[in-house]
């Protein structure tokens, strides 16, 4: 009976409507809060306070319930599933868990630090700050080569920011445009634009996120796994849906 309260797809729908308001909330909120900050209070909370002072549950919680759901959901109809006619709903299934493992491998295996730069400084090395202070040795040089930021008229809100940033590696140089949504990616590093600071002389400094990910390729498994199954499934109905006639 818990089961299949739990496998309902009442729940199903909640949690995927929650979790489109976290990353909406959550990209919008990166602008202000830098990526950092936005990234523990929406993502990686179980709940945190809306307006200061309202219970809201955070994207860890809902993919929680959500992995729950789906497990439950799964139980219930896998007799149902393994129907030749139903194994594409089987492997669509199988490459949404793969998403949820993937996501927990990426959080708690992920090696996150960050890099603060001026412009004119380069650096090998970055900084991660959990649990302790520790220096982390790139694979790659950062320059950053120019900071831009822009402002919403007539305040000191930024709008928009990027860095403009060369990548050396041994001999090989490139330069690349790092801002919102748009990172830099080498083999299993992903650097992305988290915020930006201006220091008591009035000279600005790009704060980079730098992600070593091993898991990185998991989650495009699972997209093809789950594709797979769709085009299957579709594939299954329209033979059997022929033969009929």
């Amino acid at each position: 009976m818990m089961i299949k309260a739990l496998s309902s797809l009442r729940i199903t729908v909640a949690c995927l409507f929650l979790l489109f308001i976290l990353t909406f909330w959550g990209t919008i909120a990166q602008v202000q809060q830098g990526l950092f900050a936005a990234q523990e209070r929406f993502f990686n909370s179980f709940f945190f306070l809306a307006a200061g002072f309202i219970p809201f549950p955070g994207a860890q919680l809902v993919l929680w319930v959500l992995f729950v759901n789906l497990i439950c959901s799964l139980i219930l109809t896998f007799k149902k599933y393994t129907q030749w006619a139903n194994v594409g709903l089987l492997i669509i299934h199988l490459g949404l868990i793969l998403y949820f493992i993937a996501a927990f491998m990426i959080f708690h295996f992920a090696q996150e630090s960050n890099v603060r730069l001026a412009e004119g400084e380069e650096t090998n090395v970055s900084f991660a700050t959990q649990p302790f202070l520790k220096e982390i040795p790139l694979p790659f040089t950062i320059k950053l080569d120019h900071f831009k930021a822009e402002f919403h008229p007539g305040t000191d809100v930024a709008k928009s920011f990027e860095s403009l940033v060369t990548i050396t590696t041994g001999s090989l140089k490139r330069q690349v445009r790092i801002y919102m949504n748009n990172p830099l990616r080498y083999k299993d590093y992903t650097v992305y634009q988290a915020s930006y600071d201006t220091d008591s002389s009035g000279k600005q400094h790009s704060t980079l996120a730098v992600v070593k990910n091993f898991a990185r390729a998991m989650p495009y498994m699972a997209c093809f796994t789950v594709f797979f199954g769709l085009a299957l499934h579709f594939f299954i109905q329209a033979f059997m849906a022929k033969a009929k006639i």
